[in-house]
């Protein structure tokens, strides 16, 4: 009689129903019944849940292609922990004239009694193990809205701590440190891919990261944002590392990369580029010679010059004209932004207009009490915002010649850029070709001297006469109606 001893264990470290326990029960089940344990033949899956698709389990489709005579487990969520999958085992069984039974002695479909036990008993695991999952699914919500960390491992710049008889997150200052580095960094017009490796993560770890409310110290669960009992304020699971203002404008200048609004110029490009152009008007752009010399050279084909006959003329020019001229920071003082708390609050405000659409009189109240919390946070909000600011410069203590030599070639182009440089490259018969100027274009300076002008005649124009309000209406019907008194006692 050909025999298949079936064992399944879901974690290897549980000692209690281990495949070597397995296997001695069925091995006694064999002997107390009359069979020999040496026909037997053994299907371990190890590390295998009962929940898993018969066939998806390695050993228990190389049993079922054997259709042995007979199969035997210890017990019955050994087979399967679902009504559908036993009942499919039971099935094949019949099928190919396989008995099943089990150790304990409460499963052997080779009597109908058996049968109909089988079916019973598969149906009470089933009802277990979705009670089991309830259990677990209700605990990680409960401890989610209690702010409390439910399982694995902690989020890119928290760390999880132990109080109160639970876990928490709190922020990790060495990771943290150097997320707060890469934002700053992404602001100041860095890229997403650079500034990765200062956060410490791969280009697709930073970008989730930042996508993700987790610096805010927020969570979400199943793309959906985990919050309070009234479904609108989220829960604070730690600490921010990023206000909100921050962690806007790194989501910002994110956006403005993708569509390419403010892309990071290539790394190849000139230093001049886009601050020289040909006698046409056409911009100049980095390019080779057939020999492999670094060009300035015009898309259409008016003319080109070696790049560094253009570049040593520049900086000649630069020299000669800013070098001692102190260099200044400019640096913005004031202003007060607050659009990103106010961003916040119109989110949570969005919240409860949903929530209220579809709650009952006992909810209505408490949300009708949040909205005027946020509608006094809003104003409050408001008043406070103000974003405009100050450019002040301040002496860097040396000279822009200094600041030149000094200066990687980045710094030298943000110079250049910093005094409007402007280029023009003459045809190769001129006498000199180049022509070196500094400051905005006339064009510009003509646009802003018409904008002055129209500035200027708006303000010497008569204000205009502001609509009446209501209670002016009333006060001037009230004189009329006092005169017309007055005028009848005369």
């Amino acid at each position: 009689m050909r025999i298949g001893i079936y064992l399944r264990l879901s974690r290897e470290s549980d000692d209690s129903t281990s495949l070597e326990t397995q296997r001695e029960a069925a091995r006694r089940w064999l002997v107390a019944n009359g069979y020999d344990p040496a026909d037997a033949v053994v299907y371990p899956d190890a590390g295998v849940s009962g929940a898993k698709p018969l066939e998806s389990r390695k050993q228990m489709r190389a049993l079922m292609d054997a259709r042995p005579d007979l199969v035997i487990a210890w017990k019955l969520d050994r087979y399967a922990r679902s009504v559908s999958e036993f009942l499919r085992l039971v099935a094949w069984g019949e099928t190919h004239g396989v008995h099943i039974a089990t150790t304990d002695g409460t499963i052997n479909t080779a009597t109908p009694t058996g049968r109909m036990v089988a079916v019973l008993l598969a149906a009470l695991a089933e009802w277990e193990r979705e009670m089991i999952k309830g259990r677990i699914t209700e605990g990680h919500a409960t401890r989610r809205k209690q702010g409390r960390w439910t399982s694995g491992r902690a989020p890119r710049g928290y760390r999880i701590v132990r109080r109160d008889d639970g876990a928490y997150l709190e922020i990790d200052t060495d990771q943290s440190g150097p997320i707060r580095d890469g934002v700053a960094a992404l602001v100041a017009g860095g890229t997403v891919a650079g500034t990765a490796p200062i956060a410490g993560l791969s280009e697709a770890q930073w970008r989730r990261l930042l996508k993700s409310p987790t610096l805010r110290g927020h969570r979400a669960h199943k793309g959906e944002l985990i919050t309070e009992d009234d479904g609108v304020t989220p829960v604070q699971f730690a600490e921010p590392i990023l206000s909100a203002a921050e962690l806007k404008a790194a989501r910002e200048r994110m956006e403005a990369l993708a569509t390419g609004k403010d892309r990071a110029p290539r790394q190849a490009a000139p230093q001049c580029s886009k601050m020289a152009w040909c006698y046409q008007g056409c911009n100049l752009n980095g390019g080779t010679s057939d020999k492999g010399v670094p060009l300035y050279r015009c898309k259409a084909g008016h003319t080109s010059i070696y790049a560094e006959t253009l570049d040593k003329r520049v900086e000649q020019e630069f020299l000669k004209v800013w070098g001692r001229t102190n260099e200044v920071s400019v640096h913005l003082e004031g202003g007060n932004d607050m659009s990103a708390e106010i961003e916040e609050v119109r989110e949570q405000a969005e919240r409860v207009a949903a929530r209220m659409v579809t709650a009952g009189p006992l909810m209505l109240p408490t949300l009708e009490s949040k909205a005027a919390e946020l509608e006094s946070a809003y104003a409050r909000l408001m008043d406070a915002h103000d974003p405009e600011v100050r450019e002040v410069a301040v002496h860097t203590g040396r000279t822009m010649g200094a600041a030149w030599r000094a200066g990687s070639e980045a710094g030298r182009k943000h110079l250049l850029r910093l005094m409007n440089l402007r280029v023009t490259l003459h045809p190769r018969n001129a006498a000199d070709r180049l022509s070196v100027k500094w400051g905005p274009a006339e064009e510009d300076v003509a646009a802003a001297e018409l904008a002055g002008i129209a500035l200027s005649e708006a303000e010497e124009l008569p204000p205009r006469c502001a609509p009446l309000t209501e209670e002016q209406h009333e006060e001037i019907r009230q004189d009329l109606l006092d005169g017309i008194a007055q005028q009848e006692g005369l």
